[in-house]
């Protein structure tokens, strides 16, 4: 699916339940592996082999956690420009390293078991090569367009809040 598309189900959870997550780490977490599909997608043009697979490692349970340990240093480090940008929108969360982490790896996952469902190589057990979730790529534009969906709503019920915040 298209990165972006991704936010949706993380800021619906975000929306719902503000103070159990950290939004940039959700954030962060629902899109940080699809940097791997433009190192293969450019590998793969280099050695022209357009068929070849553009999910690696990033997209399996073991990318996750590994994925989500090294976003949660690099958000501990941003915390200061993170936390400034955070009370400015009304939004007062933690940044401890359990909440980093859990939402991170819950973006993540959230991530991968929707590629699990359209794409043949991710393979979320990795290294075992086995697809279980895997329906059709058919299902592609309609997750898509619900996760737009639920992200475009999960924005008006987070806007709501903070207009009502702010008064």
């Amino acid at each position: 699916m298209f990165t972006p598309t991704h936010l949706g189900p993380s800021l619906f959870l975000f929306s719902l339940k503000p103070r159990l997550f950290n939004v940039w780490a959700l954030l962060a977490g629902s899109m940080a592996m699809d940097f791997e599909n433009i190192f293969w997608v450019i590998i793969n043009t280099l050695k022209n082999c357009s068929g070849c697979t553009h999910h690696g490692f990033f997209h399996s349970i073991l990318g996750a956690i590994f994925g989500s340990l090294i976003l949660v240093f690099v958000l501990k480090k941003l915390e200061t420009p993170l936390k400034k940008i955070s009370l400015g929108l009304k939004i007062d969360q933690s940044f401890s390293l359990k909440t980093l982490f859990f939402s991170s790896l819950l973006g993540w996952t959230l991530h991968i078991l929707a590629d699990s469902l359209v794409h043949r190589d991710v393979f979320l057990f990795w290294p075992l090569k086995t697809t279980p979730l895997l329906i059709s790529w058919s299902l592609y534009w309609p997750l898509s367009l619900i996760f737009t969906a639920i992200g475009a709503f999960a924005l008006l019920v987070l806007v709501i809040k903070m207009i009502k915040v702010k008064r």
